[in-house]
């Protein structure tokens, strides 16, 4: 038998529930009355023989004693009302003898078996477990299933956080986008949740994850790229991987025109590999317009099914009764003061709330947290409101402008130079440099107790701690992307405080596609960018860890690429002289470290485009860079590599010494690095991609990869067979939602005069 305690529900979810359940036992249909001040009714079955009349008392956080109390003066109002039968539901647990001092209140014949209490309920949703699956909340939430899912969280010591989504359980409201996207998780394995900002996307990958977590899945989240998916996927093993706004980590969205290189690869390939296992789901988030960017960018997706595995949540998905369910539960389970209450039902002001046409979920969530507008008074709060449904970009400009002190400023500001997301340590680090510049600049104090007070300062308002520290919405992001534009020195703060070249490529790149008034002040600023940009070309880019070294930072040839841009930009002969020593360097450096082969080959795409003036002719040039990444090649890549390095050179560039090489390097791939490769490919695609590139390379060096394509062709029909094995296994079962509809204001008053009474 389960063991609920119903405190997760609302007392409006407690009715529907008490409703559903009565009608499962005894076969009647019951007709709903209000929420609120109800006059002895919240149920009523009315036939020939008489009426039966339901109530109920959602005590389970106020107890026993409250219930007893309530029902004394509810007791004359059921006996005006003669019903014939009356049922009294409650969440309070209830001994026999409770039982008896209830029906000695009523001057009606109240049976034993018509007044129901916790371990009643329970009984009850034993018997019915069709009403039990249908209100996903009362399971979702429950003990057990946060045990199970905390369990299995652990398992993987996933960044995911599974108490913090548990406490959300109770606000969240249930689209139709649910079942469409739990429906694409079970149907193909994948679903990206796309839509607007504040429409509630993460909120909904992030009961989608809870749910699987609680049906035994790992959760794995992915923070940065699809890399770390790859290294944690386990064929056979029932893992869930999340990747929140995975389209903004991996592609510069509104503030670039391309993606780096194979990004956009590297997004089809994890999507296949998941695709292809019958154990492994993953939910992705995105806003549309930057997804719908990216395809328009990225021949790759445009060509794929990547909108196949779209479901776009948009505001209009949510009913006028959502709506106000949303705002109800939010408000229900705050900690807004009575008086903050009063303001929203005076007048029905949840009206003109539920109704606005830029109401949104995030909006809800930040007019209900006291934290966030305890600075207002309850005398201003519905003009505060009003503001914010106006104009939502100001719930975070007009704190961060307002509320927020100078220490609480550099570490956003240090936040947004690497994308929002960071371990706390480096932020630490990227704080401390960044705030004393800018104290230094601007003359404020400074205390060794900054950093700690800054952290504590934006926790749950702008950030969000854990094992990574993030911005708490992406939007957070767009405001700062605002602050650059209005004031443009922070775009310089930002540049000669960064202790990391991936600080200043951010801002570059948001200044070259999308700020023109930063570009012009950092252009005016070309002396002070270039020494920034010098500081940082030799910065560490790896990072020793136990069992090997991580990358940190961008790869030299990257750096070098974007050095070549830059000095071109800014007409900068000092820049222009460091590029080219640090291209003359590099070329040198390869002989004794193999380079990274793609950022090379789109080192030697910068060179040929860019008009800064070599020491040597660029076809020189080109021909040294190309000799060099061969010889890296020779020691080692993968086929992908391979294959980019040869469509980059030209038949006529071929000489002998050259031919020798590549021949000598597609003898070493075969022999050493094909068997590793071909054992990693996990999906149809990366089986496809192979052959692609082992083809090419035999076809360019003339060396024999009969026996590694044979190889190929038959470890990806022994996958396909697999595949189709596991296909035949009997399907998960999906347990079924129903969401009650509220989309009338008579039925919406209903449901907040409870707040009334609550």
């Amino acid at each position: 038998m389960p063991n609920y305690d119903f405190k997760q529900l609302s007392p409006h979810d407690f009715e529907v529930l008490s409703r559903d359940l009565i009608q499962a036992r005894d076969q009647v249909f019951l007709e709903s009355f209000k929420s609120g001040k109800d006059d002895g009714i919240d149920f009523r079955h009315a036939s020939a023989t008489g009426a039966i009349i339901v109530q109920c008392k959602h005590y389970a956080e106020s107890g026993l004693a409250r219930l007893l109390r309530d029902l004394t003066s509810e007791a004359g109002k059921v006996a005006k009302l003669r019903p014939t039968r009356y049922i009294l539901v409650t969440s309070v647990g209830l001994s026999p003898h409770n039982k008896t001092a209830i029906q000695n209140m009523f001057g009606i014949p109240l049976a034993t078996g018509d007044i129901l209490g916790k371990d009643d309920l329970n009984n009850l949703l034993s018997v019915h477990s069709d009403v039990e699956n249908r209100h996903f909340k009362l399971w979702l939430a429950s003990k057990a299933v946060l045990d199970r899912a905390l369990h299995n969280a652990s398992v993987v010591q996933s960044e995911f956080e599974v108490e913090r989504v548990y406490s959300d359980i109770k606000r969240y409201v249930s689209s139709d986008a649910y079942p469409r996207a739990q429906n694409m998780l079970s149907n193909d394995h994948v679903a990206i949740i796309s839509g607007p900002p504040g429409v509630g996307k993460t909120t909904l990958a992030k009961m989608l994850l809870y749910y699987f977590t609680s049906e035994g899945y790992e959760p794995i989240s992915i923070l940065t790229d699809f890399q770390t998916g790859r290294e944690r996927f386990h064929q056979g093993r029932k893992q869930i991987f999340y990747f929140d706004d995975f389209i903004g980590a991996t592609f510069l969205g509104e503030r670039a025109t391309a993606f780096t290189r194979n990004e956009d690869r590297a997004i089809l390939d994890f999507i296949e590999l998941i695709k292809g296992s019958p154990n492994a789901r993953l939910v992705m988030t995105t806003r549309e317009h930057i997804l719908m960017q990216a395809i328009a960018t990225s021949e790759k997706l445009k060509h794929s099914d990547l909108i196949g595995s779209r479901c776009v949540l948009e505001i209009r998905d949510y009913s006028l009764g959502q709506r106000a369910e949303i705002l109800y539960n939010h408000v229900y389970f705050s900690d807004l003061p009575e008086n903050y209450r009063t303001v929203l039902l005076t007048n029905r002001f949840y009206h003109e709330i539920v109704k606005h046409k830029k109401f949104n979920p995030r909006l809800i969530e930040w007019l209900s947290t006291f934290r966030r507008v305890k600075d207002v008074g309850p005398e201003q709060y519905a003009d505060f409101v009003r503001g914010l449904l106006a104009n939502p970009a100001e719930i975070w400009r007009h704190a961060y402008e307002h509320q927020i002190s100078s220490a609480a400023h550099s570490l956003l500001l240090a936040l947004y130079s690497v994308g929002g997301r960071i371990g706390p340590l480096t932020l630490e680090r990227l704080f401390q440099n960044l705030h004393g510049l800018r104290a230094q600049r601007y003359g404020f104090a400074t205390s060794p107790a900054d950093w700690r007070s800054a952290l504590a300062e934006l926790n749950g308002s702008f950030i969000r701690p854990g094992v990574v520290i993030e911005v708490i919405d992406p939007s957070v992001l767009d405001m700062l992307n605002m602050v650059v534009l209005d004031d443009v020195p922070n775009a310089l703060d930002m540049i000669e405080g960064a202790i990391r070249f991936e600080q200043v490529r951010r801002i570059w790149n948001f200044a070259r596609a999308d700020a023109p008034a930063v570009m012009r002040y950092l252009m005016a600023e070309s002396d002070r960018v270039a020494v920034a940009f010098e500081r940082l070309l030799h910065a560490p880019s790896y990072l020793k860890v136990s069992g090997g070294i991580t990358r940190i930072d961008d790869s030299i040839e990257t750096r070098v690429s974007l050095l070549l841009q830059v000095a071109e930009v800014l007409s900068s002969a000092s820049l222009s002289k460091v590029a080219v020593a640090s291209v003359e360097k590099l070329i040198a450096d390869w002989n004794e470290t193999p380079a990274d082969i793609g950022d090379g080959v789109e080192l030697l795409a910068k060179i040929e485009s860019s008009s800064v003036q070599f020491n040597t002719a660029k076809p020189e040039t080109r021909k040294r860079i190309i000799f060099a990444l061969a010889a890296s090649a020779r020691e080692g890549c993968t086929s992908d590599e391979f294959h980019d390095l040869l469509k980059t050179i030209r038949p006529e560039e071929v000489d002998p010494p050259l031919h020798q090489l590549l021949e000598a390097a597609a003898r070493n791939y075969r022999e050493s690095h094909f068997r590793v490769e071909l054992g990693e490919c996990q999906s149809e695609v990366e089986y496809s991609t192979l052959e692609r590139g082992l083809a090419a390379i035999a076809g360019f060096t003339n060396v024999d990869f009969e026996g590694p394509l044979h190889a190929v062709e038959e470890a990806q029909a022994e996958f396909i067979e697999r595949q189709e094995a596991y296909a035949d296994q009997q399907a998960d079962d999906w347990k079924e939602m129903r969401h009650e509809q509220l989309d009338t204001d008579k039925t919406i008053d209903d449901l907040f005069d409870s707040l009334r009474c609550s």
